[in-house]
């Protein structure tokens, strides 16, 4: 997990900041789709995936969810994203309401992301903690679902996570960063903010737009 400083710096820039800089160093995509939402809107989560798949059950039997829980209280890195990955033929069973998150946060966890639903979002919003998911739905999902894997690569929003990615999300979306990318991505980020502001102070102090491309420069 990153330091405080460094989280500090991620928390000044938006993904929309993170996303231009990675477009400026010719870095592939890593946006999640627009279908992958806030629960609460204009909430917003900085942290690094712990990486859940869950598969259909093949009966009652088989379903168990011990291993998802157990990642939940084994959390020791505070600022980790839960990031659980859901089968379609599930997605209108919620995986994640008031109890999870009411153990997530005790695990030390900022936020989860999941591509299938979540439920009791009142509940959410009350408990103020961050959850971003493909849809809401307040089927019961126990006895149909088993932990497929944990720790292992992903796939949420079109894209592939791997555990200890950085997630940064807000209510633009969510995007992934891999960890050897990121002081690269945020670097240019800051620039670029920098850059902006300095373009939209000349706008405001009535600067044509011919000599702000001449005063300001090229987008770093």
């Amino acid at each position: 997990m990153f330091n405080s400083e460094f989280k500090q710096r991620i928390m000044n820039l938006s993904p929309a900041l993170l996303v231009d800089a990675r477009s400026r160093l010719k870095l592939t995509e890593s946006h999640l789709d627009s279908g992958i939402r806030p629960v609460v809107p204009f909430t917003s989560m900085i942290g690094t995936a712990v990486t859940v798949e869950l598969e259909l059950a093949k009966d009652e039997g088989m379903a168990d969810l011990t291993l998802l829980v157990e990642a939940y209280e084994a959390q020791d890195k505070p600022g980790s994203i839960m990031v659980i990955q859901i089968p379609l033929s599930l997605h209108e069973y919620g995986i994640f309401g008031e109890g999870a998150a009411s153990l997530a946060q005790k695990g030390g966890f900022v936020g989860v992301l999941v591509e299938g639903a979540v439920r009791d979002t009142v509940d959410l919003r009350r408990l103020e903690f961050p959850a971003f998911s493909r849809t809401i739905a307040p089927g019961y999902i126990m006895g149909k679902v088993r932990v497929a894997s944990i720790g292992k690569a992903v796939r949420i929003g079109g894209r592939v996570i791997d555990q200890g990615d950085v997630i940064v999300a807000d209510n633009d979306g969510v995007m992934v960063i891999p960890p050897d990318e990121l002081e690269d991505v945020v670097t240019r980020a800051e620039a670029i903010k920098e850059w902006e502001h300095r373009v939209h102070q000349l706008f405001l102090d009535g600067v044509s737009s011919r000599d702000i491309r001449r005063l300001a420069g090229a987008m770093p």
